[in-house]
Parts: C-alpha cells; sequence; structure tokens
C-alpha cells in the first residue's frame, strides 16, 4: 500500500548545542517593552540542574491535585502530569473568607518557557538541551512568546493573543491540531474522527494487546514490560489504523519525527522519560499511570542520568521503512509528500527545521521587534543549532490556523 523510498527524516538531533546561538540569553534585561497593552517579558535560559542523579519523584512539595474544571489539559501526559504534580503551571493565590487569610495553589496548566525546561529537569531529568528544544518549538508554534506564556491544552483568557493579533483572535495551546499536534497517538484520537485532546481507553486497550505479544516479562507479570519491538508494533498498528480510518490522515516530516519519538516524545518517552530509573523498565503499571491517570507511579524514581533522548526512534525508523512524510489524498491513499528543497535536504534535522519554521511556525513572527523579536530570534535559534543546517529559516508558516 506504502511502497516509498524513505525520505531524509529519521529524527531530530537527541541533543542542542544551545551556546551555539548568540540570541541564547543565561542573564535578563531590564528593557521594558510593551505591545498591544501587554508587557513583554524577556526568555532567559535557566541554568543546567546542578542535582543529576536518580531521585524519588514526587517529593512531598509535589502532591498530585486533580485538576479544576478551568484548569487546562491536553495530549501530553508528561505536561498533564507536571501540572497535576505542580511540576508546572504551579501558582499561590490568597483568598479572604470570614477574617482568614487563605493560601489557594493553582494547577492551571499555563507556563512558561523557563518552567518547562525548570519542571522536566527536577521531575524526569530531562537534560536542558533537550527541554529547550521541546520548549522553544511549542512556544514558537502555539504560545505567545511575547508574554512567555503556552496553555498546555486549548484556549485560555491568561494566555492572550499575539500583540496586533498577528496570528489570529486566540493562542491556541498545544492541543490544537496541526502544527505540533498530530495524527498517529498511542492514545489521542485523530482530530477529524474523535477527540485528540483526552486519554482513549480503546486505543490504550489496543496498545496493551501489542505489549501481551510482544512484551518482556516483569515484575507485574508475563510480557509486562515495554521493549523495542513492543514500541515498534505501537506504532505500525498506530499508523496503519490511523491511515484507514481517517480520511485526512496526514504526517509531515515534523510530525513523523514526533509519532517515531524525537524530542522524547511519544514512544521515546516510554522508554527514556517514563521508565523507573531504579530499575530502567518502563511496565504496564508504571505507563498506565502516567498515561491513565496522569500521576507518578508508586515508588517511581526518575532517570539516573540526564536523558537527552535515545536510539529508539531510529530504530523504529529503520523497521518501518514504507512510512514516510505524507498524507492521504482525497481517495484514502496515502501519498508520500515532496521533499524539502536544497539544501535542507541535506540530513534528517535539517529537513524538519525546515519543515517546522515553513510550514508550522507562523509567518507573522519574522516582522515583530523589540523583546518579541528577540524571544523569537532566542527559540528559532535553539531550533536551528539543533538542525544541522548551515542556513537561518525565518519563520514561513500559515496563521490563525
Amino acid at each position: 500500500m506504502k511502497s516509498f523510498s524513505l525520505v531524509l527524516l529519521v529524527v531530530w538531533p537527541l541533543f542542542i548545542a544551545v551556546n551555539g546561538w548568540p540570541n541564547i540569553r543565561d542573564a535578563p534585561s531590564t528593557t521594558v517593552d510593551i505591545q498591544d497593552g501587554q508587557t513583554g517579558t524577556l526568555m532567559v535560559l535557566p541554568p543546567r540542574q546542578t542535582d543529576t542523579g536518580t531521585k524519588r519523584v514526587p517529593d512531598a512539595d509535589h502532591p498530585f491535585i486533580a485538576p479544576g474544571p478551568n484548569d487546562m489539559r491536553g495530549p501530553c501526559p508528561a505536561m498533564n502530569t507536571l501540572a497535576n504534580h505542580g511540576y508546572i503551571s504551579r501558582k499561590y493565590g490568597v483568598l479572604l473568607c470570614f477574617n482568614y487569610v487563605l493560601l489557594i495553589l493553582s494547577r492551571s496548566g499555563i507556563t512558561s518557557f523557563e518552567e518547562i525546561i525548570r519542571g522536566t529537569a527536577e521531575a524526569f531529568n530531562i537534560d536542558r538541551d533537550m527541554s529547550s528544544g521541546m520548549a522553544a518549538l511549542n512556544l514558537l508554534t502555539r504560545g505567545n512568546p511575547f508574554v512567555d506564556k503556552i496553555s498546555i491544552g486549548g484556549v485560555s483568557p491568561f494566555v492572550p493573543p499575539l500583540p496586533g493579533q498577528i496570528d489570529g483572535p486566540e493562542t491556541q495551546g498545544i492541543a490544537k491540531h496541526g502544527r505540533v499536534e498530530g495524527d498517529a497517538s498511542m492514545t489521542r484520537s485523530d482530530v477529524h474522527i474523535g477527540d485528540n485532546r483526552n486519554f482513549n481507553q480503546t486505543l490504550w486497550d489496543m496498545d496493551l494487546e501489542q505489549l501481551a505479544e510482544f512484551g518482556d516479562d516483569g515484575p507485574d507479570g508475563p510480557a509486562t514490560v515495554f521493549n523495542l519491538q513492543t514500541l515498534i508494533e505501537l506504532k505500525r498498528q498506530n499508523l496503519e489504523s490511523d491511515q484507514v480510518l481517517d480520511p485526512e490522515f496526514a504526517i509531515p516530516i515534523r510530525r513523523l519525527n514526533a509519532v517515531f519519538g524525537s524530542n522524547v516524545t511519544d514512544t521515546d518517552s516510554v522508554a527514556s522519560v517514563f521508565a523507573n530509573g531504579t530499575t530502567k523498565q518502563a511496565t504496564k503499571r508504571i505507563i498506565s499511570s502516567f498515561f491513565m491517570n496522569q500521576t507518578f507511579p508508586e515508588n517511581w524514581f526518575r532517570a539516573a542520568a540526564p536523558v537527552l533522548g535515545s536510539s529508539i526512534p531510529g530504530e523504529i525508523t529503520a523497521a518501518l521503512p514504507q512510512w514516510v512524510p505524507g498524507h492521504n489524498d482525497e481517495n484514502g491513499v496515502f501519498v508520500a509528500d515532496p521533499q524539502p528543497p536544497a539544501p535542507f535536504n541535506i540530513s534528517s534535522g535539517c529537513a524538519n527545521y525546515w519543515d517546522t519554521l515553513v510550514n508550522a511556525v507562523p509567518g507573522t513572527l519574522a516582522d515583530v521587534t523589540g523583546i518579541f523579536k528577540q524571544n523569537v530570534d532566542m527559540l528559532n535559534g535553539i531550533l536551528f543549532n539543533a538542525s544541522g543546517c548551515s542556513e537561518l529559516i525565518a519563520p514561513a508558516g500559515p496563521t490563525n490556523v
């Protein structure tokens, strides 16, 4: 059905040389910039964490609190878990009630570039080079990089539209389909045929069928540990099923990277982020806790060394060579997308960077000024340094989509 030669995509590089770009800042500025009634926040790359060994997570300061009706949650189990435990979007407020002062703890699901980096480091031991790339991608595509805010779910009144509404009247959040969120998820439906934000038990049951057939034996019983073959078969199943069921199925370069697990998303998170740091095993009990309940499992320890990704995305890519960037045509037949133009076709990482800047980052960000421009340049620089490209690309994607 899909007999196409593998294009240049394999996986986004597993680390980001954050010191190679002149706009990546280690110290804040006192500049004040007000645009369209919003006060700009100059983004600053947080220092690397010094405590990089394994430890039990969560600690006593981060108990689980279920999200309230106005809290934002989205398609990413890791971000939802971080928010539910207050590693990100942790805010305090004061409420006066009958002469008492009550301290209110909020887990709103609204976060920032710096908070994503610090939160993923503290809870998951994700290296700053990796987390800064994840944060940069999300802020550029679905956040407000002028005020340094992003929703991990949908539209929120706490994340204003970009100044001048240059990307539409609302800032959508990472749950919005198209730029980063996409098809062939392990636990979320494609947006055109279901709910792309919330956990889908049917999809998870299908995933567990693959685990039962290909998984390793572990402390919780036979065939309860996710291994490479299980992840390969999961991705095969996700792609083949959604391509048939979703008439608008599409996996551009950037999405196929995510499906195969680059930037510790989707499949790679199972093995390199969610696995218990003391056993290095990702068991059914552990992954179910993250995916279904969006909470840290009992007696769970983070990775024993900073996470920079793994070889798993490349191994899945090699095992499924028939899957290349492409989309369904009007007849439901999968067709390959054109390859990126030269010189952006020289490597997989460069092709990914080209697709992101040309098709996912709104082109209006190329013309911003002041702190807005400094933040956009810094975020773009982080992605550029990871790409292997020789030429920087200005944002050129469609707006208000």
